[in-house]
């Protein structure tokens, strides 16, 4: 008996170690499930940081991109209106140049310029209507002489007879030379409407 008591002993100590084995390596098999589960967390923790980093620089750029365009289109747009409104400010003037009214504006800016040449001949260019109601107020002026405007202009252009200096008050060119400042001005009062 004492050989089947050995027996069952060996078997009891086999099964108990088995069992402490078997233990043992589904409590390795749990860590390793839980240490590799925190390991794909914290993968996939750091894969999602990375690619929201892209996301958010990709979208960082679509939007400076879109606010550049929008930029674009608003000056385009402002330009655009500007252009319109100068043509048809061109157009108003190039209506009005005829006008009987503008004369009187016209003679004083003759006075004006023939007082910046001083007392050097001068030459007055402007449109035949705009010479026909100069003749009647610079009358006694022997040293300005009148001259038909070889082209359309509208206004008048004093030159000294020598050249040495040219006033150039016709129509285009006050808008040529206003159309900065104006051209500011209109852009701030586009840029206030709603």
């Amino acid at each position: 008996m004492a050989l089947a008591e050995l027996l069952r002993i060996l078997e009891e100590e086999a099964a108990s170690r088995r069992e402490a084995l078997l233990a043992q390596a589904r409590a390795d098999a749990e860590r390793l499930r839980t240490e590799s589960g925190a390991d794909l967390a914290r993968r996939r923790a750091v894969t999602l940081a990375t690619r929201e980093g892209e996301l958010r620089a990709t979208a960082a750029r679509a939007i400076e991109v879109a606010r550049r365009q929008a930029a674009r289109r608003l000056l385009e747009v402002r330009s655009g209106a500007l252009e319109r409104i100068r043509r048809r400010t061109e157009t108003e003037l190039a209506e009005r140049a005829s006008d009987p009214a503008w004369l009187p504006a016209l003679a004083r800016d003759v006075g004006l310029a023939l007082e910046y040449l001083g007392p050097v001949p001068a030459v007055i260019e402007a449109p035949p209507p705009l010479l026909e109601y100069l003749r009647g107020t610079l009358a006694g002026l022997a040293r300005v002489t009148l001259e038909p405007a070889s082209d359309d202009r509208r206004g008048l252009v004093v030159r000294a007879a020598d050249g040495s200096l040219t006033v150039d008050a016709t129509l285009e060119s006050r808008l040529d030379r206003a159309w900065p400042r104006l051209a500011i001005d209109l852009a701030a009062q586009l840029e206030a409407l709603p």
